[in-house]
Formats: structure tokens, sequence, C-alpha cells
């Protein structure tokens, strides 16, 4: 699926985000702690975030394919070590 060109910067203010009081005034190592500790926030019931029809697709598509033909199916370890060899 292409994706759209996107029009000027994202900012908090379209999705009606109030920035939270003296964000701005933090460095950015703290803004990013601040933000690491939403998250987590967050993550602690992942179970209530919705899972976009596209990731629900690609999931069934996966396991079909999986299921046509498990031989071609390799570790996870050995990608994720494959994957670090070929830093970006």
């Amino acid at each position: 699926m292409a994706s759209r060109p996107r029009k000027g910067k994202r900012r908090a203010g379209r999705i009606g985000l109030a920035e939270p009081a003296g964000f701005k005034s933090l460095s950015k190592a703290d803004q990013v702690r601040y933000l690491q500790q939403l998250w987590d926030r967050i993550a602690e019931g992942p179970e209530q975030l919705p899972v976009p029809k596209s990731h629900l697709r690609l999931v069934k598509e996966r396991l079909a394919e999986y299921r046509r033909d498990p031989s071609r199916v390799r570790p996870a370890h050995e990608v994720i070590k494959d994957l670090a060899k070929h830093p970006r």
C-alpha cells in the first residue's frame, strides 16, 4: 500500500493533546525519559490498544504461508543474529 505524502509537520495539537506544563523547559534527555515513562504506562495494558486491520491481515498472510511450507521458517534467534551482522 502506498503512503500518502505528509502535508507539513506533525503537531501535538492535531490530536488535541495538551503539552504537559514545563515540558519545553526540560532538556532533550529529560523529555525522552518523560516519554519513555509515559510509554511504559501505556504498555502496561496492551490489550486495551486496538490492532490495525492491516496488521491482522499481515499476520493471517504469514500464518498461511507458514502452514503451506513450514520448512521455510527460521528460528527467531537466527534472524536476530543475521540482523546484528548488518548494522544500519
